[in-house]
């Protein structure tokens, strides 16, 4: 996935530490093996390569995460989109923070791309896709399912104390001792380090999306490495949003989902997700929150 991911635990003596670790990587490397649209030969990729002739069986973990990914994206109108995996390698291959591909090239990318070409039965655990040439992105989802995986693994080893983190997915369990939450630190405004403040965290998860580092550029417009067709292809870079959820997949594909739909656009999506709580980037989301929770800002600290 080309990114770091960290564990924090509070392990019992009677637990073998070394052991419930190498638990919760293996299970990270086995889903990236299956979730993941860098790898070649991942059961993503080979999926695109035979779901358009026929059905093909595939994983219980890719079925569920895929089914989820093509629900949000009826439910948001398809500001989510798990096909956009044309678009998306096209974006990266050319780097973060540089000119991106050709106008012409991205309108082509973007004619192969549809949510709705893509049929999954959970049932018998198969994929079709009604086009051939789809390509798939669950950038947006994966790695809170992953995130997930990785603490219920732990779990299963013991180890009720524990903090994953998968890039800006985190998935906190049980406290650490004698505290009420793993405190997280949400970094809100433009600048980083202006506007953090703390979140205590158990048994939740906490995703954040924006483009502070992954960006690229479109003539005169500088886009968000999130992608939405109906933002003329360009979703403002400024956005930003923290989603707190009882799960990481649903805090990283809805967090996703809203950048790419913008906060005027959100109430009927969050409408389907009232128990989620929303950080967006501004300052309201600071005032939310109780004062002893916020970090002071960087001109308060000179």
């Amino acid at each position: 996935m080309g990114l770091v991911i960290r564990i924090e635990a509070y392990v019992p003596e009677d637990v073998n530490p070394a052991r419930a670790f190498r638990a919760a990587f293996d299970r990270v490397g086995e889903l990236e093996r299956k979730l993941s649209s860098y790898r070649e030969d991942s059961e993503l990729r080979e999926i695109e390569r035979k779901a358009w002739r026929a059905r093909v069986p595939v994983s219980g973990d890719l079925a569920f995460v895929l089914s989820r990914a093509i629900e949000l994206a009826r439910h948001s109108d398809g500001a989510f989109d798990p096909t956009l995996g044309r678009v998306t390698r096209l974006v990266r291959a050319r780097g973060w923070g540089r000119a991106g591909p050709k106008p012409s090239d991205l309108r082509d990318a973007w004619k192969l791309t549809g949510w709705r070409d893509v049929e999954v039965d959970q049932a018998s655990r198969t994929v079709f896709i009604h086009r051939r040439g789809l390509q798939i992105d669950l950038g947006g989802i994966a790695k809170g399912f992953i995130a997930d995986e990785a603490l219920k693994t732990l779990r299963a080893a013991g180890v009720a104390r524990a903090l994953v983190s998968i890039g800006g997915d985190i998935v906190a369990g049980a406290p650490p001792p004698g505290m009420d939450g793993w405190r997280v630190k949400l970094e809100q405004l433009a600048d980083r380090g202006d506007g953090d403040f703390h979140l205590p965290l158990r048994n939740e998860a906490v995703s954040t999306s924006g483009s502070r580092e992954r960006y690229f550029i479109a003539g005169d417009q500088t886009c968000s490495h999130i992608l939405a067709r109906d933002a003329s292809d360009c979703v403002d870079v400024s956005i930003a949003a923290s989603v707190v959820a009882s799960s990481g997949l649903e805090g990283d594909s809805l967090a996703t989902a809203l950048v790419a739909l913008g906060r005027a656009r959100s109430a009927g999506l969050l409408a389907r997700h009232p128990n989620v709580r929303v950080y967006w980037n501004s300052q309201d989301a600071l005032d939310s929150l109780p004062r002893h929770q916020r970090m002071p800002s960087t001109d308060s600290q000179r």
